[in-house]
């Protein structure tokens, strides 16, 4: 049975199950921790949780107890997955389970530097991206003309995609903020490439890993160049006949992968599994929990994520902070809600481009994440306050105190619809650095 405490009660050994606010509003992966430094106890306190729920039964009650404090049992998914095989059959029937089972991610925190600076790598990841943007046009009019795709092209994209990643894990992920409308098929794969990367980079896969995860993802699209164009531009729901069809663009983009020579297996059981659901309401196949490859549980996450926060034919995007809280949502009853947690986290709770108002009435943009302190992300302020424009945008550091050196100086209180304030959030991101 839970039991509520003052926070300045906790002690090192205890189990908080839940806090007095919603996940989405700490700066905590999940609201169930183990105590285990007096550290912990303090970083509550400096977010303002005042009070939380512990588990006696999982660690020491609020009176201490002299038995041993048993491991909390947080909920890990096994990611030793087996994957369907390849070669597709003409009934569309999943293949044995043959595969190489996937790599384990780092479910312990990962120690990241990043040796290159936001800023000097923005310029970079520009180039990088712009070149993916190329190539990914590329591959989709020749698959469109029924021309073979050149898979050293991609390869090599991608291999610069994650060498960018590593000298700095947020540039080339902050310009997956701007979009273009007429653009969305190719760009979208570019994106979710770059987020798979960041994600993948995150839970400490190695440059090999990174890199058939990336090509998987930048290639998991390209069955839709064999629907025809009036199904993937419809502007109203489709009928069953189209969905149908449309159903089946996973299975030609494996087929594609299957035909280009130096492209991963793995790469291809993301093109072929993106569509399927952890608990078993996707397609083409209806797998479900351990059925799917890791690589293709995270590609589905993302590829998700990128399709809500952009403007297609039949919807307006959801602003970034809106795309996170349905991923949550549905990380229940879709994904793989381990894994939305860690994207979340690499992602931070306000995204790059998010439009912020701090309790100082200011009104920003989310220009970059702060990983240590990721309720306290870089921030461009734009509004003095609710009427009042800078005459130039200003820089805040979040992170700053006041003079009494315990509380901070700023504080983001919400996000807002950055259309209400006119604020172009894709120019301003576009001119960073």
């Amino acid at each position: 049975m839970l039991k509520k405490i003052d926070t300045r009660n906790l002690k090192v050994g205890m189990v908080v199950e839940r806090m007095d606010r919603p996940w989405l509003e700490h700066p905590f992966l999940t609201s169930r921790k183990k105590i285990t430094s007096a550290s912990q106890i303090n970083k509550l306190l400096e977010y303002s949780i005042d009070e939380v729920y512990i588990n006696p039964d999982l660690g020491l009650d609020f009176e201490p107890l002299d038995a041993p404090v048993p491991e909390p049992d947080f909920p890990e998914s096994e990611t030793d997955f087996e994957q369907p095989g390849l070669e597709l059959q003409t009934d569309h029937a999943p293949p044995p389970s043959d595969a190489t089972a996937s790599p384990r991610p780092s479910w312990a925190p990962v120690s990241i530097d990043d040796p290159v600076s936001f800023e000097e790598e923005i310029k970079v990841a520009r180039l990088v991206q712009r070149e993916a943007r190329f190539v990914v046009n590329d591959v989709m009019h020749d698959i469109r003309i029924g021309k073979n795709i050149e898979g050293g092209k991609v390869s090599k994209v991608v291999e610069n995609m994650v060498a960018s990643i590593f000298r700095n894990r947020d540039a080339l992920t902050s310009l997956t903020r701007i979009k273009g409308y007429d653009e969305y098929t190719f760009v979208h794969s570019v994106n979710v490439c770059a987020l798979c990367l960041t994600l993948g980079r995150h839970l400490g896969l190695d440059p090999e890993q990174l890199r058939n995860l990336g090509i998987g993802a930048m290639l998991h699209d390209t069955g839709k160049m064999k629907v025809p164009i009036a199904i993937l531009n419809k502007p109203g729901r489709l009928t069953e006949r189209e969905f149908t069809e449309m159903k089946k663009h996973p299975i030609y983009s494996a087929e594609i992968m299957s035909g280009t020579d130096g492209i991963p297996e793995e790469a291809k059981s993301i093109a072929l599994q993106h569509h399927e659901r952890f608990h078993g309401n996707g397609y083409p196949f209806g797998l479900r929990g351990d059925e799917i490859r890791m690589f293709s549980q995270l590609t589905s996450i993302i590829d998700v994520y990128d399709a809500i926060t952009s403007n297609r034919c039949y919807s307006k995007a959801l602003p970034a902070y809106e795309g996170i809280k349905k991923l949550y949502e549905w990380g229940r009853t879709d994904f793989n809600l381990p894994f939305v947690e860690r994207f979340i986290q690499c992602l931070g709770i306000y995204p790059v481009g998010t439009v912020v108002q701090l309790d100082s009435s200011e009104i920003g943009v989310v220009l970059s994440i702060n990983h240590e302190m990721i309720l306290r992300p870089n921030v461009l302020l734009i509004y003095k306050d609710e009427h009042r424009r800078y005459p130039s945008p200003v820089n805040a550091d979040l992170t700053l105190r006041k003079e009494d050196g315990k509380r901070f100086a700023r504080t983001i209180v919400r996000p807002l619809n950055p259309d209400q304030w006119r604020i172009d959030v894709e120019q301003i991101l576009a001119k960073v650095g």
